[in-house]
């Protein structure tokens, strides 16, 4: 009896432990597939973006981060779009964006940025506040769908809010007006493709080419790159910046030049610091 009873207790648990672990892997992955279970990688994030919606908008944003390598993190709510995003192997975590847990969830105090592109203007409007709360250093960009809604968005903390429809507008404009114009505007979007790309180096005080002119630093004549204008610590902007100009510790340069030569450029003007 005792070896009977044994037999009968070992199967169950046996059994138990079978069915308990196929559950597991099999709950784990549908999880997984509707984007409903967090994703281990998101607690080491830092210094990311956090970008909200994958509509069609949001989908062309994540597609550009990735190509540029930059860290992010998307959240949206349908469940087929988050599949999609997996597969595509972005990093992605289905969830509101109007409940605070879902932006906790997506690292939102860790964050460097929020890029909103959700249709509706007031949730954007509501996430840039409750974004603002959470993390009042974060730097917020939203979709506008009227100019009434991108200064609403301006009032709620976002440092920039972007009006698309007033943007293709603008772009149909140039291209019946002033096609020149248009086609310099068209290989600037391309210019990914073609190996140059835009980027904004932050100069450190204790870089090398800080109290040099323009013409003096190796900017051009070592790394071909091109300075289209110097954002000053101040906020002045100056744009075309003369050879003269003097470079100073804290002076933002819009930088154009290969995207081989962006890392070589960033640690000759950031040095030890943050670019």
């Amino acid at each position: 009896m005792f070896v009977i009873i044994l037999i009968i207790i070992g199967i169950s648990v046996a059994g138990l432990a079978i069915g308990e672990i196929s559950r597991f892997f099999v709950v784990e992955k549908m999880l997984s597939a509707m984007g409903k279970r967090r994703d281990s990688r998101v607690k080491d994030l830092k210094d990311h973006w956090i970008l909200v919606g994958l509509g069609r908008v949001g989908m062309e944003v994540a597609r550009h981060l990735d190509s540029d390598g930059i860290p992010f993190m998307a959240l949206e709510v349908a469940d087929r779009k988050v599949a999609m995003a997996r597969e595509k192997g972005w990093l992605v975590q289905q969830g509101d964006v109007r409940q605070e847990e879902s932006l906790e969830n997506a690292g939102i105090k860790k964050a460097r940025g929020l890029i909103l592109t959700l249709s509706d203007d007031s949730d954007n409007v509501y996430a840039t506040l409750t974004a603002k709360a959470l993390n009042p250093g974060i730097r917020v960009i939203a979709r506008a769908n009227d100019p009434q809604s991108a200064k609403l968005l301006l009032r709620a903390g976002a440092e920039r809010a972007m009006n698309l429809a007033d943007a293709e507008a603008a772009a149909i404009a140039r291209a019946s007006v002033n096609p020149a114009v248009a086609d310099f505007l068209e290989m600037v979007n391309i210019s990914r493709d073609l190996g140059l790309n835009f980027s904004a180096v932050v100069v450190n005080p204790e870089s090398s080419v800080a109290g040099m002119t323009l013409a003096e630093a190796p900017l051009r004549f070592e790394y071909n790159a091109m300075v289209i204008a110097i954002k000053k610590e101040g906020g002045s902007m100056i744009y075309n910046p003369p050879g003269s100009e003097v470079l100073e510790g804290g002076d933002e340069l819009i930088l154009f030049a290969e995207m081989s030569k962006m890392e070589e450029l960033r640690s000759l003007l950031c040095k030890s610091g943050e670019c």
